[in-house]
């Protein structure tokens, strides 16, 4: 019976280990952003995470009451909800390997990685490794009646918050500023400071926004700037003297 445990949660560990890889190959920028979007504020990832879980259903049950309203829609529900099912499945996943990653750069630093990708993937294996000992001592405790249950408690409340974290990171990065730029900037090894990238917007200037030069902008007390008249080619100038 332990044996079997053990061998279930060094599967698990394995297969999120895959997962992520294929992850941080695939969607390094977005995998990225959830993870600086869940170290700058853990709380505020935490509840957002708690308001998505209560809405999932409720989400779901409009989903599928819009799609029964025309006979076409009935036969939609089904795939609907796979892909509902589907998409809340790709958040979660997303979410606990981003959380896995900001707790192990927290645990083991940058290291000696080279670039971003090697430090990312150093963070996400080490953060990994850390949620599977959650569950490594729970099973070797589950001999042990009164402590085989509080450490199965542990680990089901510690995994469901890292879940809840990482679900509440995914959906504030996704809608509150995925038009925003995510740069991570190198670990400082004299301070130790942690995720000190900055945010920027990806682009300044709008899409049906033109930029004007700055030679001929005249600042005003008033308000912001204002276009000045463009000087006169030469050729202008001598044609009109005539």
């Amino acid at each position: 019976m332990l044996s079997t445990t053990l061998a279930a949660v060094a599967g698990t560990f394995g297969i999120g280990l895959i997962i992520g890889l294929v992850v941080l190959m695939t969607a390094e920028e977005a995998l990225l952003a959830v993870a600086k979007s869940a170290a700058r504020d853990v709380s505020g990832s935490f509840w957002a995470g708690v308001l998505t879980q209560l809405l999932a259903v409720p989400v779901l049950a409009v989903l599928v009451i819009a799609c029964a309203v025309t006979i076409i829609g009935i036969l939609v529900i089904p795939v609907a909800a796979l892909a509902w099912a589907l998409a809340l499945s790709g958040a979660v996943t997303l979410g606990i390997l981003a959380v896995a990653m900001v707790i192990g750069r927290a645990i083991a630093g940058r290291g000696g990685a080279t670039s971003e990708r090697s430090a990312a993937l150093r963070g996400l294996t080490v953060g990994l490794v850390t949620l599977s000992l959650v569950w490594f001592g729970a099973a070797l405790a589950s001999n042990v009646a009164v402590l085989g249950a509080i450490t199965r408690l542990v680990a089901v409340a510690f995994t469901w918050a890292v879940a809840t974290v990482g679900l509440g990171a995914v959906v504030k990065s996704r809608i509150g500023v995925s038009h925003l730029s995510v740069k991570f900037s190198r670990f400082d090894a004299e301070t130790g400071e942690r995720f000190t990238g900055t945010w920027s917007p990806s682009s300044s200037t709008g899409v049906n926004e033109v930029q004007v030069p700055v030679s001929w902008q005249t600042p005003t007390p008033v308000q912001g700037v204002v276009a000045a008249p463009k000087p006169k080619a030469d050729g202008q100038s001598g044609a009109s003297g005539r």
